[in-house]
């Protein structure tokens, strides 16, 4: 009877060991709440293992067939636990009681911001160890460190004074990038200088402090919204020359995903074809 016992005991483990063993291999589902991590995702070849998106996930067009369960940081926890996936990402959660909740229910959370470089580098090595695809995740940060170091040795190389920019994000109020933003990391790569220098992040600034810093261009992310119709506009050196430029993908530049350096090289070039004095082939606007 004991040897019977211990046999029946040895099958046990033996089938629990196996069952571990499966978990752990099995490629579990991926929820992205972020349109970045979702991008990063698709890029390190992983994009199969996505079952839900954010409403805001719109990249690669792949993506657009997959059910929302949220929108951006906002998780629809109802749906999300009806999916059983093995993992969620986000930069963050509107609010923070949802990642505890999913937590519980056993489905791994990471929540890191990702407002610059540094912080896309992170997520890169991240998802290389949560996806098991760390030769892709190395791969990326070396195109990385590669794309950043030719962007800044063609700065060096050309020697030029940088343009001061504005980038309006909204403009009524007006609000703009400051400091150690991300468009003022991507603008520094093109070859501009942020007139916004003291405050960080996405500050309210007036017409007034514009009109004295007086930029060189404006970079207009104010989708729907046209400075003509503001004759308040009008003052501003940069407006009256036909120094606008509303990027080509803007979201190329205001997302921290692979897609970035293609969205800071077309920055480049229609910088320089507009103060050129050419028609530009993307954005630059008469």
């Amino acid at each position: 009877m004991r040897r019977l016992f211990s046999l029946l005991l040895l099958v046990c483990i033996l089938c629990l060991a196996a069952c571990s063993d499966e978990r752990k291999s099995a490629p579990g589902g991926v929820v992205s709440l972020s349109p970045a991590l979702t991008e990063l995702v698709c890029h390190l070849g992983q994009g199969d293992r996505l079952v839900a998106r954010s409403t805001a996930c719109d990249w690669p067009e792949s993506v657009k067939s997959l059910p929302a369960a949220g929108n951006f940081a906002e998780p629809e926890l109802e749906r999300i636990l009806a999916m059983k996936p093995a993992l969620v990402v986000s930069n963050e959660f509107v609010n923070p009681k949802d990642a505890d909740a999913l937590r519980q229910a056993g489905i791994a959370v990471e929540l890191h911001p990702c407002d610059g470089f540094d912080d896309y580098r992170a997520w890169v090595a991240l998802m290389g160890k949560l996806l098991d695809c760390p030769r892709e995740a190395e791969s990326e940060l070396k195109r990385t460190d590669d794309r950043i170091a030719e962007f800044e040795a063609e700065l060096k190389t050309a020697q030029k004074k940088p343009l001061r920019a504005l980038y309006v994000i909204w403009d009524s109020p007006l609000l703009t990038a400051g400091a150690d933003s991300l468009p003022d990391a991507v603008g520094r790569l093109a070859g501009l200088e942020n007139i916004v220098k003291t405050e960080k992040g996405y500050p309210s600034i007036s017409l007034e402090f514009v009109l004295k810093e007086n930029p060189d261009v404006i970079v207009w992310f104010a989708h729907g919204k046209d400075w003509k119709s503001n004759p308040s506009w009008s003052g501003i050196r940069a407006i009256r020359e036909g120094r606008v430029l509303i990027p080509r993908d803007d979201s190329a530049l205001l997302r921290p995903g692979p897609r970035i350096f293609d969205g800071i090289a077309d920055l480049k070039t229609d910088l320089e074809t507009m103060f050129a004095g050419k028609e530009s082939a993307g954005g630059a606007q008469p």
